[in-house]
């Protein structure tokens, strides 16, 4: 990739950081948009580099997917075009291009349909992006001219902020509500069942608190209890994991 479209691209639209953050996808991330699945280092939370490292970083990565645009493009491409195609499998990955019209027009030699086919990409976890549009633009605009962007003000210079998540989208917290809820439902019934038989057997205050003491012996009372509590002590650490973490 030249230096041009790296600086115009790539490091214009992912910027730098040097702590590790989570990206509109969720992902953690660090340095120019390196995450683990992209290869050494594996990011991690609270991760810090310097800038020389973040540099070293990129360069790694660059030639790994530059070897796999090469490898999946089978015409002959101008400088421009292929520091496009290279931007755009950095920011979506091989599997994205793998299965592309993007790709199969390139191919093609249907250079014509190209730019559209770029655009087709502007999505993070489902959600429409600007900073993706406005990607996506200006690699067409590099593909078809080499022209360095323009309109600077509207480009993506730090991440997109993900959605907050909260409890309501968590499947193990929800998980977790109904599990409680059904052994706080089988705990009553117990008690129900038992409270019948205090009032048809108990004839004085003993009666009465031997009849309370086998209900907290009861095994079934005992197992929808801990059920309950079980539930609800998921329920919390994963409503602490979340309000820390994000996810």
């Amino acid at each position: 990739m030249s230096e041009g479209g790296l600086n115009a691209l790539t490091k214009q639209f992912e910027g730098c950081k040097l702590t590790a953050y989570r990206c509109p996808a969720g992902k953690l991330t660090i340095g120019y948009g390196h995450t683990s699945a992209a290869g050494a280092p594996e990011v991690t939370e609270g991760m810090t580099i310097t800038q020389e490292q973040a540099n070293q970083i990129l360069a790694s990565d660059m030639q790994k997917f530059e070897r796999q645009v090469e490898s999946l493009v089978k015409v002959e491409l101008t400088q421009h075009q292929f520091d496009a195609l290279v931007d755009f499998c950095y920011n979506e990955g091989k599997g994205n291009l793998v299965q592309s019209s993007l790709l199969r027009y390139v191919n093609a030699k249907q250079f014509d349909k190209v730019p559209a086919a770029f655009m087709l990409y502007n999505r993070a976890d489902g959600q429409v992006l600007n900073g993706l549009i406005h990607r996506r633009a200006e690699e067409v605009k590099w593909w078809s001219s080499g022209e360095a962007p323009i309109d600077q003000e509207e480009m993506r210079a730090t991440p997109d902020v993900p959605k907050a998540k909260t409890m309501a989208d968590s499947k193990q917290g929800n998980t977790a509500l109904v599990t409680s809820a059904l052994g706080a439902a089988g705990a009553a019934k117990t008690v129900t069942d038992h409270a019948q038989d205090v009032v048809g057997q108990a004839q004085s205050a003993n009666d009465l608190l031997t009849q309370i003491q086998g209900l907290l012996s009861n095994t079934n009372f005992d197992i929808m209890l801990a059920v309950v509590v079980a539930g609800f002590a998921i329920w919390y650490f994963r409503k602490q994991h979340m309000e820390e973490h994000g996810v």
